[in-house]
C-alpha cells in the first residue's frame, strides 16, 4: 500500500478513535480514551478496499477482499493458502506484493516461500506454538522483509482480513522508555522486523514487534534485536503487565542487554535478563493512569553470529471490583529465527 494511504487511513481512523473513546476511561466501562493510533481497535480489514488483492490457492476457503485482481501482476496484495503456486508468490513478492497466508499450515508457507527467496532478503519470523494463528504475513521492502503471526484470540470481526489489514496499515507505538545509544549505531543496518498480535474477543489487543538490526565486520557478524511491546485496555480491564524473554543457546553469548531497570513516562521497565544462561527477559508495568489505558515499552541485546531463539511474550489486563480483581491473559511462545547474511 502507497504510504500515502496509509498515513491517510490512520489519520481517519484516529479521528474517529478518539471521538469514540471521548469520556471513557480504561479503569471504568467502556473504552480507554487514549488514542494511540496503532490501528489495533479499528476495522482494519477496510485498508483492503485502498488494495487490490490476488487470491492464490483454494480460493474458495479464502474470504472475499473489498476489491479484488484477476491476474497478479495487477495485484498490490497477495492472500493465499499454504497450497497456493509458489512461484506465483515468488514473482509477487519479488515485485514487492505483500503476501499473506491463510488457513492451515499457513506460517510452514510462509518460511518456504521466505527461504525460497534467502538469497535476496534478510528477515526473521517467530512462530507461535499451541495456538491458533488466523493469518501469517509476509511484507518485503528494499532486501528486508516485515513478518506477522497473527494470533487467533477471538477478537477480529473477520479473523484473515482484518489482521491481514492490519499489517499493511497499522503500527507498534514508538516507546518513550529510555534506549541507550551507542558510538557503534551508525555501523549497524536495518535488517526486517518480526511481529506477534492478537485481539482479545474482549477487546483487548496487544502486539510485540522485534526489530534485527546486523553489522558485518571482520571479526563477525554482530546482531542487535530490540522488541517493542504494546498493550491496550478495553471493557474496563486495565493493562497490567507485558514481559517478553528470549531464550539462546548456552553458548551464545549476549554482548549487551539493555536498557537499565528505570521508569519513564508512567512506564516502569525491569530487566531481568540472565546473560550468563544466554537468557533476555525484560517486564513492563504501568505507573499512571495514561499507561494502564496503553503501555509501550522497549528492550534488547546483542550478540554476534547466527540468530536463533525460543521466545515468550505475555500480556496482563486486571478489573478491580467490589469481590475482589478479574485478569485477561494473553500468551504467545515458540520459536525465533532470522537469517540476515545476504
Amino acid at each position: 500500500m502507497p504510504s500515502t494511504n496509509r498515513r491517510r487511513f490512520l489519520a481517519t481512523a484516529g479521528a474517529a478513535a478518539s471521538a469514540a473513546l471521548a469520556g471513557c476511561t480504561a479503569l471504568g466501562g467502556g473504552r480507554p480514551d487514549v488514542d494511540t493510533g496503532s490501528g489495533l481497535s479499528e476495522d482494519t480489514s477496510q485498508a483492503l478496499e485502498n488494495d487490490a488483492v490476488y487470491l492464490a490457492g483454494d480460493t474458495g476457503d479464502l474470504p472475499t477482499p473489498p476489491n479484488t485482481a484477476d491476474t497478479v501482476e495487477d495485484a498490490d496484495a497477495v492472500l493465499a493458502t499454504p497450497n497456493a503456486n509458489r512461484a506465483t508468490l515468488v514473482r509477487a513478492f519479488r515485485a514487492g506484493r505483500p503476501v499473506a497466508f491463510a488457513t492451515g499450515s499457513g506460517f510452514d508457507a510462509m518460511t518456504g516461500l521466505l527461504e525460497s527467496v534467502r538469497q535476496e532478503y534478510s528477515f526473521g519470523v517467530e512462530a507461535v506454538s499451541a495456538r491458533p494463528v488466523s493469518v501469517v504475513v509476509a511484507v518485503p521492502e528494499n532486501g528486508t522483509v516485515e513478518t506477522y503471526t497473527f494470533v487467533d484470540e477471538g477478537g477480529w470481526d473477520d479473523p484473515v482480513l482484518d489482521p491481514f489489514g492490519w499489517a499493511l496499515v497499522g503500527r507498534v507505538p514508538e516507546c518513550k522508555t529510555f534506549v541507550p545509544e551507542s558510538s557503534m549505531d551508525d555501523a549497524f543496518d536495518y535488517a526486517g522486523a518480526a511481529n506477534v498480535v492478537g485481539r482479545l474477543d474482549n477487546g483487548e489487543a496487544y502486539a510485540s514487534r522485534t526489530v534485527a538490526s546486523v553489522s558485518h565486520q571482520d571479526t563477525g557478524q554482530y546482531v542487535r534485536l530490540r522488541t517493542t511491546l504494546h498493550a491496550e485496555a478495553n471493557d474496563g480491564f486495565a493493562v497490567e503487565e507485558a514481559s517478553r524473554e528470549a531464550d539462546f543457546p548456552d553458548d551464545q553469548r549476549l554482548h549487551d542487554v539493555f536498557p537499565n531497570a528505570h521508569t519513564r513516562n508512567g512506564v516502569q521497565v525491569a530487566n531481568v535478563s540472565d546473560t550468563i544462561r544466554s537468557t533476555f527477559a525484560v517486564e513492563v508495568t504501568p505507573e499512571n493512569a495514561r499507561a494502564r489505558s496503553a503501555l509501550t515499552g522497549c528492550g534488547g541485546l546483542q550478540t554476534e553470529g547466527s540468530v536463533g531463539y525460543d521466545h515468550r511474550t505475555s500480556f496482563q489486563w486486571k478489573r478491580d471490583d467490589l469481590l475482589g480483581a478479574d485478569r485477561h491473559y494473553a500468551t504467545a511462545t515458540g520459536r525465533g529465527e532470522w537469517h540476515l547474511d545476504t
